[in-house]
C-alpha cells in the first residue's frame, strides 16, 4: 500500500523553510498604487482580530434653552441620548503552494522558489479589501461602501455629462456639491478632496478655463475652493452612481469623520502539507467603510 504523504527528507526542509521565510518578508514589502481606498479612505485597526462586529456609538443632545423669570420652575430641560451603528465582520483569504516536484527542481538548481504564487496571493487578498471598503460586500452583511453610501446627499449634474459641458458649466457644478455641503450642515463640515473618474479628471486636467486662458479647469477649481487641497482620480467611480452614471465624490477626508475598519491585515498561516502539495493560506478581514458623519460627503450623479 502506497503511502498517502510525500514527505520532505531533512535537507529538503531546511531548503523549503528558507524559501518561506523569504517568501514571506518580500511580500509584506509589495506595493500596489492602483488599489486606492488605502489612499482615499483613512485605515483604522483598532478593532482586535477575532471580533464578530464593530460597532460606534453616536450621540445628540435634544432641548432649547429660553428666557426665564427670577424663580421660574418651568426651566427647559436638555438631555442626551446615543445611537448605536454596527457592521460584521467577514473573514476573507486565499492560498498558494508548491508540489514536491517544484521544491526538488528548484533545490537542484539552486534557484528560489517562484515568489510570484505568494505576491498573487497577496494581491488578491488586497482587491479584496479595496472592493469591500469602496462598494461593500451586501450579499454578506456589508451594505454598502465608500462610493455608494445609503446615508450620502447626492446631487445631479446640472449642466449634464461633462464632456459636452463649457468649463463655466463644469466649475458650478463642483460649486453646487460645495455649496449645498456648507449650507446643509450650517458651515459644520467642508470637504478637502473630491474624486472623479479617470476621464473626467483627465478633463478638467486639460481643458482651458476660457479660450484667452493658460489655465485648466482643475487648476481653477483648485484654487477657488478654499481648503480644497486634492482632486484625484479613481477608476471605480466610472458608472458607480444611479442608473449606471458616472459618480463624483467631494468629501472631507479625515479619520474623524470616514474609516475602513481593517480587523485583520494579510495575514499568512503556517505552510500545510495535502498529499504531494504544500499549502500556504491567508486570512484578512474587513467591516467595511464606516461614514460617521455622512453629511461630510456628496455625491454627484452625471457627470
Amino acid at each position: 500500500m502506497s503511502n498517502r504523504f510525500v514527505r520532505l527528507d531533512a535537507a529538503e526542509s531546511a531548503f523549503f523553510e528558507r524559501q518561506l521565510e523569504f517568501v514571506k518578508a518580500k511580500t509584506y514589502d509589495i506595493r500596489y498604487p492602483d488599489l486606492l481606498s488605502r489612499r482615499f479612505i483613512p485605515v483604522s485597526n483598532e478593532t482586535p482580530s477575532g471580533a464578530k462586529n464593530v460597532t460606534y456609538r453616536q450621540y445628540d443632545r435634544v432641548g432649547k434653552a429660553k428666557i426665564i423669570q427670577p424663580g421660574a420652575t418651568d426651566i427647559p430641560r436638555v438631555d442626551v441620548f446615543g445611537k448605536e451603528f454596527t457592521r460584521p465582520v467577514r473573514w476573507g483569504g486565499s492560498s498558494y503552494g508548491w508540489n514536491i516536484i517544484e521544491i526538488r527542481e528548484a533545490q537542484l538548481a539552486g534557484l528560489p522558489l517562484d515568489r510570484r504564487k505568494a505576491e498573487a496571493a497577496r494581491r488578491a487578498d488586497e482587491e479584496l479589501l479595496d472592493e469591500v471598503a469602496a462598494i461593500g460586500a451586501p450579499e454578506y452583511g456589508i451594505a454598502t461602501g465608500f462610493i455608494n453610501d445609503a446615508g450620502v446627499t447626492v446631487d445631479s449634474a446640472g449642466s449634464g455629462v461633462w464632456s459636452s459641458a463649457s468649463a463655466d458649466n463644469i466649475i458650478a457644478d463642483v460649486a453646487t456639491m460645495w455649496t449645498n455641503m456648507v449650507d446643509n450642515t450650517k458651515g459644520i463640515e467642508k470637504a478637502d478632496t473630491l474624486l472623479l473618474p479617470d476621464g473626467q479628471y483627465a478633463l478638467i486636467a486639460t481643458k482651458p478655463r476660457s479660450n484667452v486662458s493658460d489655465t485648466t479647469v482643475l487648476e481653477f477649481i483648485m484654487r477657488s475652493f478654499p481648503g480644497l487641497n486634492a482632486i484625484e482620480p479613481w477608476y471605480r467611480l466610472k458608472q458607480a452612481g444611479a442608473a449606471s452614471k458616472d459618480r463624483a465624490v467631494l468629501y472631507r477626508r479625515s479619520a474623524d469623520h470616514v474609516e475602513q475598519e481593517i480587523v485583520n491585515e494579510f495575514e499568512q498561516l503556517p505552510v500545510y502539507q495535502r498529499g504531494s502539495n504544500f499549502e500556504v493560506e491567508t486570512l484578512v478581514a474587513t467591516a467595511g467603510t464606516n461614514f460617521y458623519y455622512p453629511r461630510s460627503c456628496r455625491y454627484m450623479d452625471g457627470i
